[in-house]
Parts: structure tokens; sequence; C-alpha cells
């Protein structure tokens, strides 16, 4: 009997985490975050993951109960992802805020926007951002 398969399948194990890390966090979700922004009137000019535990206004760590969970390949389907977007108006300025990415069986569910504590918010941007408690 061929042991041959042992490695390949502990590389493929291993490797499998890396690639699902690369597909949700190095995409710029260009194409879910631009509609809403085109809607409200800002250019989408870019977007990217801020990394590890950094979710700036949002809180690190939230609790949603009655969400249905899926898995797909052992993969699960739930998640949230966090964005630093940034956007032009109309006179060509840029402004930076957040966008978390809440994903339910593998589908954009919503899309949560929020600016920085800091931050002024742009005009235009006040009825799509999120009111914070």
């Amino acid at each position: 009997m061929s042991y041959v398969w042992v490695p390949i399948l502990i590389a493929i194990l291993f490797l499998m985490p890396v690639v699902i890390f690369v597909k949700r966090h190095l995409r710029d979700h260009r194409e879910e975050l631009e509609p809403v922004l085109v809607e409200h009137g800002y250019k989408f000019v870019s977007s990217r993951w801020p990394g590890p535990f950094k979710t700036g206004p949002f809180p690190l760590f939230e609790v949603e109960v009655g969400v249905a969970q899926s898995h797909k390949m052992g993969v699960r389907g739930e998640y949230d992802t966090y964005r630093l977007v940034v956007v032009q108006d109309e006179s060509g300025q840029t402004h930076t805020i957040w966008a978390c990415i809440v994903f339910e069986s593998f589908q954009v569910r919503k899309i949560r926007w929020r600016v920085a504590n800091d931050v002024n918010v742009p005009a235009g941007l006040e009825d799509l951002l999120e009111q914070v408690p």
C-alpha cells in the first residue's frame, strides 16, 4: 500500500485556509460597493483590507443571533469583512469611509458604512451611514 497521498492530503489541508484568506481579504469588493456609492453621488476609487483585527469605528466583536449557518466543503459561509473605502465626490475631493460587508450563505446580505470617529461626514453620505448608538 502506498502512502504517497498522505503528504499531498496534508498539503491541501494547509493550503486551503490560505486560499480562503486570499479570496476573502485581498479582493477590493468593487462590484458590491460601487453601486451603492454611485447611487449616493460618489465615485468608487479604491478599497483595501485594513489588516487583522482592525475594524475601525465598528466594534471588534459583535454577536448576531438567529442567522442561518451554511457550510460548503467545510468552509463557513457567514462572515464579515471590513474595508477602508476611498470615494470621490463631484468636486474631486477624496474621502475615506469604512465599510463592513456582511456575508450570509456566501452572498452579500448587507453593507454597513461608518466614518472614523475623528472625521467629518462628507455631504451626501449622511443617509448611507449607519447610526451609531
